[in-house]
């Protein structure tokens, strides 16, 4: 039973980050975010090549170049040559 248990945590715990975002940043320096959880507002620190996952259930994003975005948790977005795309 306690094996049970442990492999349905395991899978929630894996799971949960499934459907979080990714910022990939293609630039040569790092890049600073600015991100929005509810009341809670932190930078997220991207470093050069780096690819990072965050906003588990929906935020908002202010970029380096001062766009704001809202997102929900599923996209895909790349900085480079200075601008943001979102997938």
């Amino acid at each position: 039973m306690n094996k049970f248990v442990v492999a349905v945590l395991l899978s929630a715990i894996s799971a949960g980050s499934a459907f979080a975002a990714s910022v990939k940043n293609d630039e040569t320096s790092a890049q600073t975010l600015v991100v929005t959880e509810g009341s809670s507002k932190t930078e997220l620190q991207v470093g050069a090549g780096e690819t990072v996952e965050f906003c588990n259930s929906g935020c908002f994003v202010t970029f380096p170049n001062g766009d704001r975005e809202a997102l929900t948790g599923s996209e895909t977005v790349e900085i480079k040559g200075g601008k943001v795309s979102i997938k």
